[in-house]
């Protein structure tokens, strides 16, 4: 299977050494393109999160390169130095890796609910830049796809849904309570927007910062309130909790430009952003405590473990189905071939008939109407064919499938043509 799976996660790697292979968007668009003119490189995804880099490839033969090599370079950093907080997966191993990421089982927060948007996002974001292939589309769409149906059907009884909900939860059972209490969230992206709604519900007194965006539309809770971006510094002395959740690379508060004697004791910052949004001195200093995502990993209790077990089965089966549909994605353009044959042979026994039985009314029927019918019953029986040969795909193994397969084209490219006529 020549798919190929290169990365980075919390499992292996501090946030020190995650945030040296984060991506912003242009960083994604500019590495997308200069992957796809790498040779032997059919398609590309790159997933960025807090948590994670990954890079999934497809191949063809002629892809000759050191993945973890290849991957060190995209960053300019030497893979000596780097090498040992990799992974890598190939061919199966992969796809049963993504799968398990999209369920939720390879997150810091077990059934996180980020991952998925992450992932079709990430996805979607390729086929923009004509980065995907065949391969990658279907990969994602089913891995997506289960998923949704492990959150669907399955209960995590002890899963944080997000980064924000784990930090917020992790204080709250270290005896932090929000309730009016100022808090200031720096960042109304999604992960800021969800942090502000968060402690609105525990009864916080919220301000987001906000940037005019050119569509001019920005959305935040509505309860909470709003400063400019630039007001963050002005606005820190009246908070105790400070969170910041932005995308940006860039870093959103220093130790520089912190009104560290106008503080309150005891302030608390709380870092979700990778790369890292909030400088570390700013941690080792007296009255302020620093937080970042690390801190808050959640553990499995034993009653989820049954939970977990039914995910990975679920899982598992549907990797298989990708599996089987790789095996027989040549088989597709042959199945699509042998139904437009029925669809001819059909066409050729009803026109026979029709012509045989039915002269008179035949004289009566407009030329076009007769098309428009034919055109019917030809599209008719292609799905027809369609509908009964994907059903056996799904019902059987690869090797019985390709069997059945060779028949139908062997009937009709040994066929011959006088018995096309109706004869028969």
């Amino acid at each position: 299977m020549d798919i190929t799976m290169v990365g980075i996660d919390y499992r292996d790697a501090g946030l020190d050494i995650r945030e040296k292979f984060s991506y912003t968007k242009r960083e994604q668009e500019e590495t997308i393109k200069h992957l796809k003119q790498l040779e032997g490189i059919s398609g590309c995804v790159l997933l960025s999160t807090c948590n994670r880099t990954e890079l999934v490839l497809s191949y063809t033969e002629e892809w000759n390169q050191d993945e973890k090599k290849l991957f060190c370079g995209l960053k300019a950093l030497e893979p000596e130095q780097y090498a040992q907080y990799l992974h890598i997966r190939h061919g199966m191993e992969a796809v049963q890796d993504l799968f398990a990421l999209a369920g939720g089982l390879k997150s810091q927060i077990l059934g996180e609910d980020q991952i998925l948007t992450q992932m079709k996002d990430a996805a979607d974001f390729s086929r923009q830049l004509f980065g995907t292939d065949k391969i990658l589309e279907t990969l994602f769409r089913m891995a997506v796809t289960a998923g949704k149906e492990v959150k669907t059907k399955i209960v995590l009884p002890s899963s944080n849904h997000s980064a924000p909900l784990a930090a917020i939860a992790g204080l709250e059972r270290d005896g932090a309570s929000f309730r009016e209490q100022k808090c200031l969230v720096i960042g109304n992206g999604v992960m800021g927007r969800l942090t502000a709604q968060l402690l609105l519900d525990r009864g916080a007194d919220v301000t987001v910062t906000i940037r005019q965006y050119r569509s001019g539309i920005v959305d935040v809770p509505r309860a909470a309130g709003r400063i400019d971006y630039s007001k963050r510094y002005e606005k820190m002395p009246e908070c105790r909790y400070i969170f910041s959740a932005t995308a940006s690379p860039n870093t959103t508060i220093t130790l520089e430009k912190l009104p560290v004697e106008q503080l309150q004791q005891d302030t608390v910052f709380v870092d979700l952003a990778v790369p890292r949004d909030i400088q570390e001195e700013i941690g080792t200093l007296s009255g302020i405590t620093l937080y970042d995502i690390d801190d808050f990993g959640a553990e499995l209790p034993e009653e989820a473990k049954q939970s977990l077990a039914a995910a990975r089965k679920l899982l598992q089966e549907k990797t298989q189905e990708f599996q089987s549909w790789y095996d027989a994605r040549d088989v597709v353009p042959m199945l699509l071939k042998i139904s437009e044959k029925a669809s001819e042979d059909v066409m050729a026994r009803v026109t026979g008939q029709f012509r045989k039985n039915l002269p008179v009314l035949q004289k009566n029927v407009e030329e076009a109407d007769q098309a428009a019918a034919e055109e019917i019953v030809r599209k008719s029986v292609q799905k027809v064919v369609n509908k009964l040969m994907f059903s056996v795909r799904d019902s059987v193994d690869v090797s019985t499938f390709r069997d059945c397969v060779d028949a139908m084209s062997d009937l009709y490219n040994e066929e011959p043509e006088g018995e096309k006529d109706g004869s028969r």
